[in-house]
C-alpha cells in the first residue's frame, strides 16, 4: 500500500511538473515581454546601399502604400505611387554627359526627350537643361524623380508637348527643384511653354516627395487640360500664376504651399461647362498671392482638408457654383 501510495503522489508530481514547463515554454515563445508579437526583424527596413535610382536607401517601392479615394475625382494612373526599379528606364542627369540605361528616351546635349510609353525613374542634375515628354496621345507617361535638380535659361524645365496622360512620381524623401529664368526664347507661335512645368495633356503629381518650382518667367505650374495633386509636398514661387489648368485642378493630399505674383491656384477654361473647375478633398494649401487665391471659371468645391490664403484679392473667385467644408478655408 505505501508503495502505490508513493508512485501515486510522484506521478502528480510529474503531471504538475509538466503543466508549469509547457506554460513557460508557451509563454516564451508568445511574448516579447509586453505581451506582444515581437516584430519579424526581416520586416524592419535597412539601408540599401546598392540602391538603383528611384530608390531611396530605406524605401522598398514596391511595397509603398497606395492611396484610395473616397470620390471619382481620380484614376488608378493619378493613385499609382509604387513602382518596380527594375521595370523602369534609368536616366542620371548630368551636364553634357548624361546616362541612359534602357529604352524610350534619347539626349541630345543637355536635352532628354522621352519617346516612349512607359516609367523613367530620373536622377542628377542639369545646369540649362530640359526635360521633354513627346509621345502619342494615347500613351502615358510615368517621371519619377529622386533627388533632380534642373535649372533652365531659355524655356520650361520639363516640357509634355504630347501624350495621353504624364505622371510625376516623386520617390519618399526626396528633394526636386526646377528653375527657370525671367525671359524664355524657345516658344511656339502659341507662346508656348509658358511655365516652369508645362504640360499641354493630363499632367498628374503624387508620390512622398519634395518639388519646389521656382517659376521667374510666367506660370509655375501649368496645363492645358486636368492637373492632379494625389500626395507629396510641393513648394511654387511664381512671378503669374502659381498653378494654372486650363480643365480642372484636384487635389486629393498632399501640403501645397505657393506664393504668386498673380493668382495662386487658376482653372480658366471657358468652353465646356463639365470642366473648368477645382475640387479638393483633403491635404494643405498655404496660400499667398498678390491676387485670388482659388479662381475657377465654373465650380469651386472643398469637401476636406484646410486652405489657408493670404491675398489681396479673393479668397475665392468663381462666377458658377461655390461649395466649402466648414472650416477648410482660413483667411488671413
Amino acid at each position: 500500500m505505501k508503495t502505490t501510495r508513493l508512485f501515486g503522489t510522484l506521478r502528480a508530481i510529474a503531471v504538475v511538473l509538466a503543466a508549469i514547463l509547457m506554460i513557460a515554454a508557451v509563454s516564451a515563445c508568445s511574448s516579447n515581454g509586453s505581451g506582444e508579437t515581437p516584430e519579424n526583424p526581416t520586416t524592419a527596413p535597412v539601408d540599401n546601399p546598392t540602391a538603383t535610382p528611384g530608390e531611396t536607401a530605406n524605401e522598398d517601392p514596391s511595397a509603398i502604400p497606395q492611396v484610395v479615394s473616397t470620390s471619382d475625382q481620380f484614376t488608378k494612373f493619378d493613385t499609382t505611387i509604387a513602382y518596380v526599379p527594375e521595370e523602369c528606364t534609368k536616366i542620371n542627369l548630368k551636364d553634357n554627359a548624361t546616362e541612359i540605361v534602357g529604352q524610350g528616351a534619347s539626349v541630345d546635349g543637355n536635352k532628354i526627350t522621352v519617346n516612349t510609353a512607359g516609367s523613367y525613374i530620373l536622377s542628377g542634375s542639369l545646369t540649362d537643361g530640359q526635360i521633354i515628354v513627346n509621345v502619342e496621345k494615347t500613351e502615358k507617361v510615368r517621371l519619377i524623380l529622386n533627388n533632380v535638380s534642373v535649372t533652365n535659361t531659355k524655356s520650361a524645365c520639363i516640357y509634355v508637348m504630347s501624350a495621353d496622360k504624364v505622371g510625376i512620381t516623386l520617390a519618399t524623401g526626396t528633394q526636386n527643384t526646377f528653375t527657370d529664368a525671367a525671359t524664355y526664347t524657345e516658344l511656339d507661335a502659341k507662346g508656348n511653354p509658358n511655365a516652369c512645368i508645362y504640360s499641354k495633356d493630363d499632367l498628374t503629381i503624387n508620390g512622398y516627395g519634395a518639388l519646389t518650382v521656382n517659376a521667374n518667367y510666367n506660370n509655375g505650374i501649368g496645363c492645358k487640360n486636368d492637373l492632379c495633386i494625389v500626395t507629396g509636398t510641393v513648394t511654387v514661387t511664381a512671378s503669374n500664376n502659381a498653378i494654372k489648368a486650363k480643365e480642372s485642378f484636384r487635389m486629393h493630399d498632399g501640403i501645397v504651399s505657393v506664393n504668386s505674383g498673380d493668382d495662386a491656384v487658376k482653372v480658366d477654361g471657358d468652353e465646356d461647362i463639365s470642366k473648368g473647375y477645382i475640387f479638393i478633398e483633403g491635404g494643405s494649401l498655404n496660400l499667398v498671392a498678390v491676387d485670388d487665391a482659388l479662381t475657377a471659371s465654373f465650380k469651386i468645391t472643398v469637401t476636406g482638408g484646410t486652405i489657408t490664403t493670404k491675398v489681396d484679392g479673393k479668397a475665392l473667385n468663381c462666377l458658377g457654383e461655390v461649395s466649402i467644408a466648414k472650416g477648410s478655408l482660413i483667411e488671413k
